[in-house]
């Protein structure tokens, strides 16, 4: 119990970015279920999986420590405060497992799987959700098997994991039956890739044709909280934005989140913004303030908007699920201190919309909104034929929550078939295929050198992280689904499947209690006296 768990939580999250070392996650649980199965108790049970999750977590999150630059002290106790929460998803996860494993052990491997799943939609989705950790996300390098995603989200790649793990830990702790699990994990493994690999298909970049201009500003927060450089970062973008369209031909630019931080609609901000399409005869979507009066109180909203290649706005979208303790302070008026945590207050918006250019029909997100496969699944519903994310990790300077993010936008675009945009202020800027193959900008600005483009593609996204940069990338058409709802329904299959083995277990043990009391109590007048 003292290392193995430990061991399980750190190789985890190795395999995750910016370590990842995504072979590990086959095995990494293996030492946590080995110790699970011989445990006596299901409360051991709790503990080992509550220190193998708080392990993990720690090493996964180290990047929200950087929040102490902006919170103090406070932002500390944050980070350990959300890892423990996390963490004790997966000791309810354990106890649930352990307490209907003892009664029913047959496929008690699949059972865990399903039950991993519905844990991991929990961690989502309750108390506004933070599923930043589910273990699907570890595999975005292996491009066959993260097709799976199309059939059933992340949660699928989840599932395969946990259940391989699971036959592997039941091999090593069980000689009964060994060769059978080995055999079923092997499945597992191999099956998960051909499903995946059938399912990959041609790229289309001709039915649609768009050809974005990105560009990574990376601006600092401390200027972004300045309101003397409001106005100047609007005027840097639209000029470095003149340049790429001098280089390559642009439909549309694309601008991270926070990018225009006061009200796009005030004149100061705007006219930049018309030149640069007037004289372009692009499009312009960016992320930007929104302000506004509601029943006699001003509202401000974290937006994106739409500029049309005449200078008039196309449509806007207001952040309708708010980053907690980013964006907005839960129980703030009941717990004052936490205001030490954040001060900052932004109003949600009501609903999601579907932005039009041309022939293209744009499902905007804005960065914590790239956490939730529901939101994706709505614009796909609506009609949306790209995905558009806008995001601002500056917070948290050349940390690994940048190539994490990454990923989640990678299986957001796998789930829905869709390409996405991914326009970020300080990494990684680029564009997905539906397919999840990801292409970065390619070009770093230099000051007064803007026409010094590099002679060689650079390969490794990572390197542009914190880089001002920018580049033209084709995006492809969409694509058709196989399983249309398949992320969003999966997770409640399992759920069914999980809740039907807590019942097998909970009869057998209705049962078991009727059979040992029928059989400890003897019949009235037939008590046998035996001799001493």
């Amino acid at each position: 119990m003292y290392i193995l768990p430990p061991l399980s939580g750190l190789l985890l999250a190795w395999s995750f970015p910016t370590y990842h070392l995504y072979p590990l996650a086959w095995v990494a649980l293996v030492p946590l279920f080995i110790t699970a199965i011989k445990s006596a108790t299901v409360w051991r049970n709790a503990a080992c999986f509550f220190v193998a999750g708080w392990v993990f977590h720690s090493v996964l999150l180290q990047w929200l420590i950087s929040n102490i630059y902006w919170g103090g002290g406070w932002a500390v106790i944050g980070y350990q405060l959300l890892c423990i929460a996390l963490a004790l998803f997966w000791a309810i996860a354990g106890v649930v497992w352990g307490w209907s494993r003892r009664r029913t052990p047959i496929a008690a491997a699949a059972a865990l799987g399903v039950l991993w799943v519905w844990m991991e939609w929990c961690q989502a989705n309750l108390f506004s959700g933070f599923g930043w950790s589910a273990l699907g996300y570890s595999q975005g390098k292996d491009f066959a098997l993260v097709q799976c995603a199309a059939l059933g989200g992340v949660s699928a790649i989840s599932f395969l994991l946990v259940t391989f793990n699971g036959l592997m830990a039941f091999a090593v702790v069980e000689r009964r039956r060994r060769v059978v699990r080995i055999i079923a994990a092997g499945v597992v493994l191999i099956g998960g890739h051909l499903i995946g690999y059938a399912l990959i298909g041609p790229v289309d970049y001709g039915s649609k044709p768009l050809t974005a201009g990105l560009f990574q500003s990376n601006f600092p927060q401390e200027m972004k909280w300045d309101r003397e450089y409001t106005r100047e970062m609007v005027v840097k973008a639209a000029e470095h934005s003149r340049v790429l369209s001098e280089q390559h031909p642009v439909q549309c630019f694309f601008w991270p989140e926070a990018l225009v931080m006061g009200d796009y609609s005030t004149p100061e901000l705007m006219q930049p913004m018309e030149d640069l399409v007037k004289q372009t005869g692009a499009y312009l979507f960016t992320g930007a303030t929104r302000e506004a009066e509601v029943r006699g109180s001003v509202r401000s909203y974290n937006s994106s908007m739409l500029l049309t290649p005449e200078g008039t706005v196309a449509g806007y979208y207001d952040k309708v699920h708010l980053a907690p303790f980013g964006e907005y302070m839960p129980f703030a008026s009941i717990f004052p201190f936490l205001r030490h945590i954040t001060p900052i207050d932004v109003d949600p918006g009501s609903e999601q919309k579907i932005m039009t250019m041309g022939d293209r029909r744009l499902g905007p997100l804005i960065c914590f909104e790239v956490l939730f496969t529901p939101l994706v699944e709505n614009l796909r519903r609506m009609g949306a034929d790209t995905l558009v994310v806008v995001t601002n990790l500056g917070w948290f300077g050349r940390s690994n929550a940048i190539p994490q993010e990454l990923e989640l936008a990678r299986f957001r675009a796998i789930e829905a078939r869709l390409p996405l945009i991914h326009a970020a202020n300080s990494g990684i800027s680029g564009v997905f295929d539906p397919w999840g193959r990801f292409e970065s900008v390619n070009a770093v600005l230099y000051q007064d050198r803007y026409h010094e483009w590099p002679r060689e593609r650079i390969e490794d996204p990572a390197m542009f992280i914190m880089e001002r940069c920018m580049g033209a990338l084709k995006v492809a058409a969409p694509a058709q689904r196989p399983v249309p709802g398949g992320p969003v329904v999966f997770p409640w299959v399992c759920m069914v499947i999980a809740v039907m083995f807590f019942l097998a277990a909970l009869f057998k043990l209705g049962v078991a209690q009727t059979s040992s009391s029928e059989t400890c109590v003897p019949a009235a007048g037939k008590v046998k006296k035996t001799k001493r």
